[in-house]
């Protein structure tokens, strides 16, 4: 499964993507960071499973990957943002926010593991599971998230001219 630093990374680079090439109107990276969180928060469920656990013993596999990995999450905000189209930043920050749950939610059904997209509607499970759940797997997972930090590290370097700040 892809781990929190992959879940961030392709966060703040899909946000990158969007800010540079799609929108090209910049935004703030503040709203880049905005993602990253967004690309965290579908495992909240997780702290929900540590909560109950004080009270009563649950499986982890009754409460993660339930309904917070579902198209729900990514369809609220973008919602909630489009309920604030006229209020940019409120706007741009739900925005943000959607597009990282989004991209938890590519990641988790491409690499380890299933997600249930339309949940509560149909049960159906999606994943494709190109990682085998094995030590060496894991190991191409940490090798895979450190070319995506090398590089978006580079693209920051050369595009916005992080070195006129080093």
């Amino acid at each position: 499964m892809p781990n929190g630093a992959m879940h961030i990374l392709v966060g703040l680079i899909s946000a990158n993507v969007v800010r540079d090439f799609v929108v090209k109107k910049k935004f703030s990276l503040f709203f880049v960071l905005v993602a990253a969180f967004g690309s965290v928060l579908p495992d909240v469920d997780i702290a929900l499973y540590w909560l109950l656990n004080v009270f009563r013993e649950v499986p982890l596999s009754l409460v993660h990957r339930q309904f917070t990995h579902t198209l729900l999450l990514p369809l609220l905000l973008l919602l909630i943002a489009f309920i604030f189209i006229k209020k940019e930043k409120v706007f741009l920050f739900f925005s943000m926010l959607s597009l990282g749950a989004f991209t938890h939610l590519v990641l988790d059904s491409l690499f380890i593991g299933t997600i249930i997209p339309f949940y509560p509607i149909s049960g159906i499970y999606f994943g494709l599971n190109l990682v085998p759940d094995t030590q060496m797997a894991q190991t191409v997972v940490l090798v895979i998230e450190g070319v995506l930090l090398l590089g978006w590290l580079s693209y920051l370097y050369y595009r916005h001219k992080v070195k006129d700040f080093i």
